[in-house]
């Protein structure tokens, strides 16, 4: 079993490029480190964040998120016990609606997965991809023209 967390929160100014690759760097080094596997996805001053691992690891990984100042407005979306990892090639995954084409192997099939199916889940398809899947469409289509609920 793992635990999912799932969350969306702003940054509270925009991010450069440079200074979102070295966060991911160290988050990389920080998940690999705690077990931790993920994806982020960023644009338009929006985050959203799926973290999978062992309950107290990835709880504790989001208390630091939550403190962080350069994440306002956090607001968990999902916080439930799965029985696989979704991302477990992923140390942390990232992807912004121009980057999905340079993903892959078993990463790029986890996005294409989501992109494939965008107009509706799969059945029995795990809960934090769905969440993906949806948050996806959110930030490619622009959260004011996506209206609705985060699961369709």
């Amino acid at each position: 079993m793992t635990h999912h967390i799932a969350y969306t929160s702003a940054a509270p100014e925009p991010v450069d490029p440079g200074l979102l690759a070295s966060l991911l760097k160290v988050s990389v080094r920080n998940n690999t480190r705690d077990g931790i596997t993920g994806v982020l996805l960023y644009h338009d001053q929006s985050y959203f964040q799926i973290l999978e691992g062992e309950k107290d690891v990835v709880e504790a990984c989001y208390a630091r998120i939550v403190c962080d100042p350069r994440h306002v407005g956090v607001l968990r979306l999902w916080n439930q016990t799965a029985e696989e990892r979704v991302f477990s090639h992923w140390a942390m995954g990232y992807a912004g609606p121009d980057q999905l084409q340079l993903f892959e192997g078993a990463a790029q099939d986890r996005l294409t997965r989501f992109m494939r199916h965008r107009n509706g889940e799969t059945p029995g398809e795990p809960v934090a991809l769905a969440l993906a899947r949806q948050m996806y469409k959110r930030f490619r289509f622009g959260m004011a023209r996506y209206g609705g609920p985060i699961l369709t």
